[in-house]
């Protein structure tokens, strides 16, 4: 049966809670139903959820609010028949799957009231969690500078890290005013986060990112990067926004 347009949007509809359980799978590692267990592998997650909160992300009340409806589909469609359950996990047992999905929406909502500064200073930060931070360079860095990405390929073997990095500018010109400046506070986020080559590079070389820096060094690269971006936006856009 061919897709409508109302299955896409009932589908999307859902996404902030599908991606929020998406460590579990849907025929194997179901979301077991000792709250114990879930909320301790769902903390870091909730926890970059809050933080990309505060940057204008999705709240903690949508992906609640999503959970909820989605615990009802389920209701309904106890198998996950329903086209908008899609890519999303069972419980286990199943028959408690809608049970289990609102008690985590009532987790997620309430998780910051009180706002838990011990549990969140001491439980560790997970890759996952990190990725969050870093949407566009998650698909910059795989896509241009991965392994048999566009800037590294052979096509491009004699090229310099510069000119991969002018390469992606140039097509992404010129969308650039909605990408480049938040590619370039995402560099400048990677370089707070982590302090030396090595943390840099296993997490953007794997932790699921799978990206690289093309032949310089990441404590390189994302100055560059950063620098090469600024300055085509100063040349080739006008400020956004002028005062009146």
């Amino acid at each position: 049966m061919a897709i409508t347009r109302q299955d896409v949007i009932e589908y999307f509809c859902l996404e902030g809670a599908r991606n929020l359980l998406k460590l579990y799978g849907r025929y194997q590692d179901n979301i077991p139903d000792d709250a114990s267990e879930w909320k301790k592998e769902l903390f870091p997650v909730v926890r970059g959820i809050w933080n990309s909160e505060m940057d204008g992300g999705r709240n903690r009340y949508e992906i609640g609010a999503q959970l909820r409806t989605a615990a009802d589909l389920f209701e309904t469609h106890p198998d996950g028949s329903h086209h908008a359950l899609d890519n999303f996990p069972m419980g286990y047992p199943e028959e408690r799957t809608a049970a289990i999905f609102r008690e985590i929406a009532d987790y997620v909502e309430q998780w910051a009231s009180p706002l838990d500064r011990e549990a969140i200073s001491d439980t560790p930060v997970t890759a996952r969690e990190l990725i969050m931070r870093f949407p566009r360079l998650s698909n910059i860095l795989p896509l241009y500078f991965g392994q048999d990405g566009a800037a590294v390929s052979d096509d491009m073997q004699d090229a310099s890290t510069e000119e991969g990095v002018r390469m992606y500018i140039d097509e992404t010109h010129p969308e650039c005013p909605w990408n480049l400046p938040a590619a370039v506070a995402e560099c400048h986020e990677a370089l707070a986060l982590f302090h030396t080559e090595d943390q840099l590079d296993r997490f953007f070389c794997g932790a699921g990112m799978h990206g690289g820096s093309g032949s310089d060094d990441f404590t390189e690269f994302l100055p560059l990067f950063a620098r090469l971006c600024s300055e085509h936006m100063r040349e080739f856009h006008s400020p956004m926004w002028e005062p009146r």
